[in-house]
């Protein structure tokens, strides 16, 4: 069935390929974003938009519209305390959307973002990229995935994905597990579209709804 979709971060990567793929399915599609010169793609389907999307009033128009909500959003590398954008921005979508009654919100996020499975990570992974280089941004999605999971208004999921490359979409079967911030048994990376695939494809599965959901490909660890 089509839906009016927001998506927020449409004109990163992924958000790219989330919008491609929403509009082959027929879906409506709103993106949100800071300049929307670095959108081209043209659709009847499809409204682009320039949004702060720290302001509530600024978001309220469009969320009042929408049957779902879904973030793709990346924020820069932090050193010293957790990035502080992904809660600022959950918490404003959230109090907007209680306030027009909205449930679905989907947003992606990243394998690892509880600590306790670093000690699954291989060394390298471990002690250099997760953390000195994102440890401060995967604590920041920590905090936003702690608030979702105090709301009792929203159906949320947060997606979390392995590393992301940027192969064209497959049909490879996408595992999934709610316990750990990663998918045991699966490699280490998983395909921008196939994740935007994931995320289309629960948008109306209430078995993912109030998840912390990661995501993989199935194969041999790597």
């Amino acid at each position: 069935m089509s839906k009016k979709l927001l998506v927020l971060g449409a004109s990163g990567q992924t958000g790219q390929e989330l919008v491609k793929q929403a509009l082959a399915r027929n879906h409506h599609v709103t993106a949100l974003v800071r300049d929307p010169a670095k959108i081209t793609t043209e659709n009847e389907n499809l409204v682009v938009t320039k949004c702060n999307i720290f302001d509530k009033e600024d978001l309220k128009p469009h969320v009042e519209k929408a049957d779902v909500v879904m973030s793709c959003l990346g924020f820069a590398l932090a050193w010293s305390e957790p990035v502080p954008f992904y809660r600022e921005v959950a918490t404003n979508i959230s109090d907007v959307m209680k306030e027009f009654g909205k449930r679905r919100v989907i947003f992606m996020h990243s394998w690892y973002t509880n600590r306790d499975d670093w000690k699954k990570a291989g060394f390298i992974m471990r002690n250099v990229f997760l953390r000195l280089v994102i440890g401060q941004v995967l604590a920041g999605m920590k905090l936003s995935e702690e608030y979702l999971q105090t709301t009792d208004h929203l159906d949320y999921t947060c997606v979390l994905p392995a590393g992301l490359t940027n192969e064209p979409v497959t049909d490879k079967l996408i595992s999934t597990c709610d316990t750990e911030s990663q998918v045991p048994g699966c490699p280490s990376r998983i395909c921008r579209a196939d994740v935007a695939r994931y995320m289309l494809d629960v948008i109306d599965d209430e078995t993912s709804f109030k998840k912390i959901r990661a995501i993989g490909v199935d194969g041999p660890q790597q």
